[in-house]
């Protein structure tokens, strides 16, 4: 493999990862976002350590769904 293949195989890993990344931290910050929203809703009661369905859906301890 010659030097510039080399190159161009590390730059296709880097923007590779760091496409990666950018979806990571969409998540990161759609999930934020509603932890936000519930908590300003007035949801601070709710035991949210081991509620966590999914990203999209919380579900207290009476069993309902909260989106």
């Amino acid at each position: 493999m010659t030097q510039e293949q080399l190159m161009k195989v590390k730059i296709k890993y880097l923007e590779d990862r760091m496409t990666t990344m950018e979806k990571s931290i969409g998540s990161i910050n759609k999930i934020l976002g509603r932890f936000q929203m519930t908590e300003a809703t007035g949801f601070e009661d709710i035991d949210t350590s081991d509620s966590f369905r999914d990203s999209d859906t919380i579900v207290n301890d009476e069993g309902n769904e909260l989106i």
